[in-house]
């Protein structure tokens, strides 16, 4: 979860509270706070409310909380004079560019640490580590316009920011430290992109580094933004949430003209609210409150939301987390007061149990734990390369869910060993033996409808690991639960080595495979030592 530090003296000109009152409600717009100082405060906030990424943001929606500010803030936004041209042949590389200008900036250092923590925070955010969108701000004055947003070859030269000389893009991946790290982003790419003025000065080379031309400083009264992306949604949401706080800083707001080959042109930001339909019942049902429209309305207003007297909620722009009528439900309980909300209990003396089937699952998520495996929990939703491309595995049955809100996530899994291989992949740094395991849903195509079924899975990684380890593992759950052990017939699996699979069985029922991973599971995945585990479909274990 990202952490922000907030200095009260600063906060309190923002929000005109003393530090009690701002110790005392934070906690209710959905803030932890991690550690309190003599000067400063630490914030932790959920990476859904990328808004919150500064402590303008934070300052905005207090104010809304207290009753300082009501509805959603207006943002002007001027026409400006800046434009962009975008190549023809960053289409298939990163082809969507979104821009603004902010005048009229009083940048102290810790403006400046704000607003670095937030493009940090938006990049490993919504911006998915750069993958999906790389954000550069830029000392507006020493740019020429118009600027030209060009693929261009890995010999080209240019002067990275921190660096006092021209090296080639090439250089840049190799020697750099952000060349190391995301320079993997474009490294397949046939010309690599790169934002310049009509001067040719380099302002970025998107989504590595910026040039050393353009770097901010207290000096800099005017910015530029810029956002690349892959997705334009992504991109645009993100110079939004840039947008509402430096015009909360004091910035003047200018737009910038972007012109694409093929689109034609495009005016951004685009910092004009959304609306969805609000549904007073359904809010009512969820938080528990029985209040008139007028209050309800009182509430949105509250959490800097609108309601129009069409009983459509007017939400602003930076507040891209809200995606469904239960979000403005969520509002509605912040706005009238999360601390106001009185407890309702059950009018039945009945004591309360837990359900027989969680049970049983609980017992054997412990069962093997105490084996010595960590378990994981992730997601339903796979990205394809994960589920299918990874395992070399045909996607002809693949489960894809309409209008997914991201390409992360828009795959119904049909087995857990792809989001513990994933788990493996962001731990190859620790130390070995690793073993993971994960108790949870897949999904499959029925004769008319798709099922939901509770599986098992789990996978050790170490140097050694072989299909007798996962054997000897699963045989013990078996007796455990079965009071029997499994028998195993040679088989094939698309996620183990043939020759190094079996189909586990129970009686006559087939319900899982064992085996080794595929070295070229294991290479796709970046895993570099053997794996080897099981998943098994639950069914007889809950029956029995």
């Amino acid at each position: 979860m990202p952490v922000l530090k907030i200095f009260f003296e600063r906060f309190q000109k923002m929000t005109g509270l003393p530090r009690e009152t701002i110790i005392d409600r934070l906690p209710y717009l959905g803030l932890d706070i991690e550690g309190e100082d003599p000067d400063s405060i630490r914030i932790e906030y959920n990476p859904n409310r990328p808004d919150f990424s500064t402590d303008y943001g934070i300052a905005r929606a207090l104010r809304g909380l207290m009753g300082t500010e009501l509805g959603p803030p207006a943002y002007t936004v001027s026409e400006g004079r800046v434009s962009v041209e975008v190549d023809v042949n960053l289409s298939r590389v990163r082809p969507y560019i979104a821009c603004a200008v902010a005048k009229g900036l009083r940048l102290d250092d810790e403006t400046i640490r704000q607003l670095i923590s937030m493009q940090e925070d938006l990049h490993n955010g919504i911006a998915r580590r750069r993958r999906k969108a790389a954000i550069g701000l830029h000392n507006l004055d020493v740019i020429k316009p118009p600027l030209a947003y060009v693929g261009m070859p890995g010999s080209f030269e240019f002067a990275p920011l921190g660096s006092g000389k021209e090296i080639s893009i090439d250089r840049v991946l190799r020697e750099t430290e952000t060349g190391k790290q995301y320079g993997h982003l474009v490294k397949d790419a046939a010309v690599f992109p790169i934002l310049k003025d009509s001067a040719g000065e380099v302002l970025s080379f998107p989504p590595v580094i910026n040039g050393t031309l353009t770097k901010v400083d207290t000096a800099t009264k005017n910015l530029l933004i810029d956002v690349t992306s892959t997705e334009e949604r992504v991109g645009d949401e993100a110079l939004a949430i840039i947008c509402a706080a430096l015009s909360d800083a004091g910035g003047k707001l200018e737009s910038v003209r972007v012109s694409y080959p093929r689109e034609g042109k495009k005016v951004t930001p685009d910092l004009s609210p959304s609306t969805m339909k609000f549904d007073g019942k359904l809010a009512s049902a969820i938080t528990g409150l029985d209040l008139p429209q007028t209050e309800l309305k009182v509430c949105l207003e509250r959490s800097r939301l609108g309601l129009r007297s069409d009983g459509m909620a007017v939400i602003p722009r930076y507040r891209v987390d809200i995606l469904h009528p239960v979000d403005l439900a969520e509002e509605v309980a912040i706005g009238y007061g999360l601390d106001r909300i009185e407890p309702v209990y059950p009018a039945s003396t009945e004591p309360g149990s837990f359900h027989p089937l969680n049970v049983m699952l609980d017992r054997i998520s412990e069962s093997v734990a105490m084996s010595g495996f960590t378990e994981t929990m992730s997601f339903d939703l796979l990205d394809q390369a994960s589920l299918y491309t990874r395992f070399s595995r045909s996607s002809e049955r693949m489960i894809e869910v309409e209008n997914p809100r991201s390409l992360e996530h828009r795959l119904l899994r049909d087995s857990i060993i792809p989001s513990l291989m994933s788990a493996l992949s962001r731990n190859v740094q620790a130390a070995y033996p690793q073993k993971v395991y994960e108790v949870g849903r897949v999904f499959v195509r029925g004769t008319d409808k798709i099922e939901e079924r509770p599986k098992l899975a789990a996978l050790t990684a170490h140097s050694w690991a072989s299909y007798s380890e996962a054997k000897t593992y699963l045989e013990a759950l078996a007796m455990v639960f079965l009071g029997k052990g499994l028998e195993t017939r040679p088989s094939s699996h698309w996620a183990f080595e043939e020759g190094r699979c079996a189909e586990a069985m129970s009686g006559d029922r087939a319900i899982g495979h064992l085996g080794e991973v595929k070295a070229s599971a294991l290479a796709a995945f970046g895993v570099d030592v053997p794996v080897a585990g099981f998943e098994i479909d639950l069914a007889p274990f809950l029956q029995n």
